[in-house]
């Protein structure tokens, strides 16, 4: 990895000679940073190619902290995560269920933390469906993290007051059955129209941002009829036309990829996908141990490999026309199996991009500055000005110009800290190496 051109002399930061895309994309420039915020970003000349580009930092906009990512099923600690997402870039994280549970774990390794933490905002707890009389539950009631059942409209007051109390500052709403293509089978109850109207309602009249988790394309148009715009996850079940489309004006979606392809990947795909740089560095060892034991891939065993196959290309093929409309947010549903902290995050932009050179730039602008846009709007904060100007914070990545998506940056600034990655993956090893390996048991 060749060297960023980041200096720190006598309290002040510089950047030299870098192409700064999302304020212009022609231009090198020279930045200075001062007490934590930009104090100057000057134009130095014209690109000639190749040079290094600043970009601010990478926002995860699909992430659960709460929940076990690991093949052990067990859950790394609040610090380890924190760090992970350190070490990868990523320096604004939405946690869209359960972060109460390990609040006071992260908010102690915040105040304990030689290195400013990422920005965090979540939901509190998610809503779901109540149990039908078949024993079908809604979507989120199999996680180790509580949820919120609705019922009745009533029951909503109750998970609004209840999230708020806890820090939530948005709602994010499970309405799925759980289908990923026609036919496949139904696995969860979904909330009833009565209540998903009056949900999409109260929330707009109160001003509480609603993010709704939604699988197939009957549902996402459904939630959009009762007023929701913001989807957690991109259609699965069909490629969406230009009607569609259409339909959907105004709609944005997550895509997380990385979080639904473990389950269809052979031994040699997750051995190459955790063989990048960061992995040893920042997870667990012990799931490379595990997937060199995977005989055939989990979709075969559990016979739903033809249908997350089919379901994860129609949600990348979606997920780009978002893109190109400017309504895509990359996420990655880390936390799940297999999708790790920091870590899933580069793996979700390699995965969209594919082979596509071009995408990289577009790619890039939504996974920073409208991620960064999208974390603000569900923290109730809403600007037009440009994140990196002077008097900003000064929190952004150098990346090597034409570098793969997957790439760990240059460098990363986190208000104006330079973060020191090897002295990250030393901390990690030392919490692993405590009596509680690092984990915590919720």
């Amino acid at each position: 990895m060749s060297a960023a051109p980041v200096r720190q002399e006598a309290g002040t930061l510089t950047v030299r000679g870098v192409a700064i895309p999302a304020l212009a994309g022609g231009e090198l420039f020279d930045v200075t940073v001062e007490d934590g915020v930009f104090t100057a970003l000057s134009p130095v000349g014209r690109r000639v190619g190749g040079e290094p580009e600043l970009w601010p930092g990478y926002t995860e906009t699909h992430a659960h902290v709460s929940l076990p990512a690991n093949w052990d099923d067990s859950v790394d600690e609040p610090r380890i995560v924190a760090l992970q997402y350190l070490y990868h870039g990523v320096t604004q994280v939405v946690d869209m269920f359960g972060f109460p549970l390990v609040d006071e774990g992260w908010q102690a390794g915040r105040e304990g933390s030689p290195w400013p933490y990422p920005e965090l905002v979540h939901c509190g707890y998610a809503v779901t469906a109540v149990t039908d009389g078949a024993g079908l539950h809604g979507h989120g009631v199999e996680f180790p993290a509580p949820v919120h059942m609705l019922a009745v409209e009533s029951d909503l007051e109750h998970a609004l007051r209840s999230n708020a109390a806890r820090g939530g500052a948005f709602l994010k709403v499970m309405f799925t059955d759980g289908t990923e293509q026609p036919g496949s089978r139904v696995r969860f109850t979904r909330l009833s129209e009565r209540v998903l109207r009056f949900t999409a309602r109260i929330a707009a009249e109160r001003g509480v941002t609603a993010v709704v988790d939604c699988n197939t394309l009957e549902e996402t148009r459904f939630a959009y009829t009762c007023g929701f715009r913001l989807f957690a996850h991109t259609v699965r079940d069909r490629t969406l036309d230009d009607v569609d489309w259409k339909e959907l004006e105004g709609a944005r979606f997550v895509s997380t990829l990385a979080g639904l392809r473990p389950m269809i990947m052979s031994r040699e795909e997750f051995l190459a996908e955790y063989g990048r740089q960061g992995f040893l560095e920042t997870q667990d060892p012990r799931n490379l141990d595990f997937v060199r034991t995977v005989g055939q891939p989990f979709g075969l065993e559990y016979g739903c490999q033809e249908t997350r196959t089919a379901a994860l290309a129609d949600m990348r093929r979606n997920a780009l026309a978002a893109l190109r409309q400017g309504n895509l947010l990359v996420g990655t549903d880390s936390g799940n199996l297999g999708a790790y902290h920091g870590y899933s995050f580069l793996s979700e932009l390699g995965l969209l991009a594919g082979d596509d050179e071009e995408l990289s730039e577009l790619l890039r602008h939504q996974a920073t500055v409208g991620g960064r846009r999208y974390f603000d709007e569900l923290n109730g904060v809403r600007s037009d000005e440009p994140l990196l100007r002077t008097g900003a914070a000064a929190t952004f990545n150098v990346h090597a110009a034409g570098g793969a998506l997957s790439a760990l940056p240059l460098a990363t600034v986190v208000n104006g800290v330079p973060i020191d990655r090897a002295a990250l993956a030393s901390a990690i090893s030392q919490l692993r190496s405590t009596a509680s390996k690092g984990k915590v048991i919720l």
